[in-house]
């Protein structure tokens, strides 16, 4: 299944669930270089320690194109990663499902992973590659700012990659536990994204 078809099925599993109710735009939105290059650059995490963090990272990352540079469309999604067909984070709807009724979303974090979706299907993530290069799996020349992230169309990414939602949206992290609600208005607010001015 095409990742925008997985993508779709997450965007109606999510306002099944009645956790959010977002929407997909085919017109594929790219990111100019140096957004891509200014993202990089504000991660205070060190690549290395980003593998087990895409909480702290991706979210961070998505803040950020949201509310520094205005990207419309951006969603934040949550799934499951697979390299070479192997699942590296093999969350099951069930036990998402599961997650959001016992809200133990912050102590499940490291059973899914969590990246942003552009239109069109593009992805976007800053961990997945620490995991990779910790794991053995590929070599990243950490002082080229291009290979400590993945960027691209979900059906054509490198190292045998393959992104799978299941839910989207930030409502999860507030119904699931890992945020508490008046925590996520504030981070999403408008008062919040003054620190970008």
């Amino acid at each position: 299944m095409s990742y925008l078809k997985e993508f779709k099925a997450a965007l109606s599993r999510t306002k099944k669930w009645k956790i959010g109710d977002g929407t997909s735009s085919e017109s594929v939105c790219t990111i100019d270089q140096t957004i891509l290059n200014a993202l990089e650059g504000t991660c205070h995490i060190p690549f290395p320690e980003r593998a087990g963090n895409a909480m702290s990272v991706n979210f961070g990352m998505f803040h950020m194109l949201v509310k520094k540079f205005r990207l419309p469309g951006a969603t934040i999604t949550v799934g499951n990663v697979a390299v070479n067909g192997e699942m590296r984070m093999p969350i099951t709807h069930p036990q998402l499902k599961t997650i959001l009724a016992d809200e133990t979303g912050e102590e499940s974090m490291g059973q899914y992973h969590l990246w942003t979706t552009l239109p069109g299907g593009m992805v976007l993530d800053h961990v997945i590659m620490s995991s990779l290069h910790r794991d053995g799996i590929v070599e990243i020349n950490e002082m080229i700012p291009a290979e400590r992230y993945i960027y691209g169309q979900g059906d054509d990414l490198p190292h045998g990659l393959t992104y799978h939602p299941l839910v989207t949206g930030l409502e999860f992290f507030v119904a699931s536990g890992t945020i508490d609600p008046e925590a996520m208005a504030y981070i999403m607010g408008e008062d919040f994204a003054k620190q970008y001015d």
